[in-house]
């Protein structure tokens, strides 16, 4: 069963010309973040983002937790959230990086994953999985896992540095590796991610992958591309 069939939950990754930055304003934040909810279709009490620091932090979602933000909520420090509170939205910014949303239709929880290349080597996305075994009892093998949009494998260009961090880091380092010149290695952040939740116990049947290329595909901003002016997608979930 693909997450995008489940009836718990509902979830998009913006295109343009929705663009989350906070630097835009909050009479703009507000409105595209009530018009994305409204193209879902869904009616949210609260809206939660995150002060993404490429950190390995998980904030447990609870009632009125975090700051205010543009009147919705932000979580200071932190990559990842996790929730079990319905009509809650969780909003995760990317614009390269990779969105991981995980999805337990038994025990009805979920995680909104920030997954830059620096969370990835320190594995958030396993962490953020513990976390909701820890606070909901999930099963890994209940989960279904979302790796939405991102830069992709022949656009992540990264230094050796870089490299040497993925094989200290994953048992797998060379099947996502890929060799370009003697200072640099493309990395595939996708299989990086979906290779990593199998470790953590999700069925590889249970994760569904897309394969959209912020870089190259002008519907996404891309920090890469577009960089200083780029712009910020966002996914979007919660559950009903």
């Amino acid at each position: 069963m693909l997450l995008r069939d489940s009836k718990g939950i509902r979830f998009a990754v913006s295109k343009k010309p929705y663009d989350f930055r906070a630097a835009l304003g909050e009479d703009h934040f507000r409105k595209d973040t009530k018009n994305f909810l409204n193209e879902l279709g869904v009616k949210a009490r609260d809206v939660y983002f995150m002060n993404q620091t490429h950190s390995d932090h998980v904030a447990v979602i609870d009632e009125d937790c975090g700051e205010d933000y543009f009147g919705w909520r932000i979580i200071i420090d932190t990559d990842a959230m996790i929730t079990n509170k319905k009509c809650v939205a969780l909003a995760t910014r990317i614009s390269d990086c990779t969105p991981v949303l995980l999805y337990d239709p038994v025990k009805d929880a979920m995680a909104s994953v920030h997954a830059g290349w620096r969370s990835t080597v320190q594995k958030l996305p396993a962490k953020a999985l513990s976390a909701m075994t820890k606070h909901y009892g999930t099963d890994p093998k209940d989960v279904l896992a979302f790796i939405g949009p991102c830069i992709g494998p022949a656009s992540f260009q990264v230094g050796k540095e870089v490299s040497a961090l993925w094989r200290e880091a994953f048992s797998f380092a060379e099947d996502v590796i890929l060799p370009d010149d003697d200072a640099h290695d493309f990395i595939d952040m996708k299989k990086t991610n979906a290779r990593m939740l199998c470790e953590a116990g999700i069925l590889a049947e249970n994760i569904e992958v897309d394969p959209s290329d912020t870089l190259t595909d002008p519907r996404y901003h891309s920090y890469r591309r577009d960089a200083p002016d780029f712009g910020s997608n966002a996914l979007f979930s919660i559950l009903l």
